[in-house]
């Protein structure tokens, strides 16, 4: 399990350049937001890399995935946005259960393997609890950076400049339902002690910060990546004690992605791809309704 690495950050942090970085090292097998709450749709139509979302090198999500039969019944989506704190001596026996399966076979595929997710900042003492010998890695970026890329992600999805940033309720990358999950334990987190959205939302970003620093093996500011690629990179595989790795050739995966431009395609083929991933979509949420109501009609 000392070769097993999770890399935790928060949504808009650069935790998929970093998962982008694992996977084109080609010494890690990949897995990528394990606990997403459309992870089991996702395992039936893949999710297209956005071209907004600034994923550059991304062909796939979830390819590692394939092969993992029992991954989707395995899977319960409220993990997603629910129960984000865990305690260390939680017991939590579904989600053990699951991360150990999806493990295990990243482990019967290659010698080492990259756990990606931004759920885990405040389950943190609980997978350390749960896997002592693994390595966390926490990549992070300024609050304000963070925010912006939040607001501009969620301001193209709507296509709208007002989107509700300026409420204590604001919902992007599920905000303030993280914060009301989190206020029994971190009553700061309550919607009365703020006057807008990103009040509320920095309250968060230095809990998870906190939380984040106290766990991992090594903490990475995402400016400092982009600025100083070889030598941070560097220092990132002496901490997991990985070796053998062409640093300077993984340079253009990781600087300079933020508001990179890429090409936007407007051509027939363009809509017909957006128009099947819309069926395709469709077909997978259906499917997986029918399967979870399937499940529910055999437990009673």
């Amino acid at each position: 399990m000392s070769n097993l690495v999770f890399v935790t950050g928060d949504f808009c942090s650069g935790s998929t350049a970093v998962f982008t970085l694992f996977r084109k090292t080609q010494k890690y097998y990949c897995l990528y937001e394990p606990l997403h709450e459309k992870l089991q749709e996702y395992l039936l139509w893949d999710l297209r890399p956005d071209p907004q979302d600034n994923h550059f090198y991304l062909d796939s999500y979830f390819r590692e995935f394939r092969g993992f039969r029992h991954a989707r019944a395995l899977h319960d989506p409220r993990w997603g946005a629910s129960g984000l704190y865990l305690p260390a001596d939680a017991e939590a026996d579904d989600l053990y259960r699951y991360i150990n399966y999806l493990v295990g076979s990243a482990f019967g595929r290659a010698p080492r393997v990259m756990f990606k997710e931004n759920r885990i900042p405040f389950r943190l003492g609980w997978i350390r609890a749960k896997f002592p010998s693994a390595r966390i890695v926490h990549i992070h970026r300024p609050a304000q950076d963070q925010w912006r890329s939040v607001l501009r992600r969620v301001q193209q999805h709507k296509r709208r400049e007002d989107v509700g940033q300026d409420r204590v309720d604001f919902n992007g990358f599920n905000i303030a339902t993280w914060c009301e999950d989190l206020k029994p334990i971190y009553p700061q987190l309550d919607a009365k002690n703020f006057t807008d959205g990103f009040q509320r939302f920095s309250a968060l970003w230095h809990l998870s910060y906190e939380e984040n620093r106290k766990y991992a093996d090594i903490s990475i500011d995402y400016r400092d990546l982009q600025r100083d690629f070889v030598a941070v990179a560097d220092e990132l595989w002496a901490c997991l004690g990985v070796t053998g790795i062409d640093t300077p050739s993984l340079e253009r995966y990781v600087v300079k992605q933020e508001g990179k431009a890429k090409a936007s395609h407007r051509g027939w083929t363009t809509r017909l791809r957006r128009v099947v991933d819309r069926f395709g979509r469709s077909y997978a949420y259906v499917r997986v309704q029918a399967e979870m109501r399937r499940r529910t009609r055999h437990q009673i």
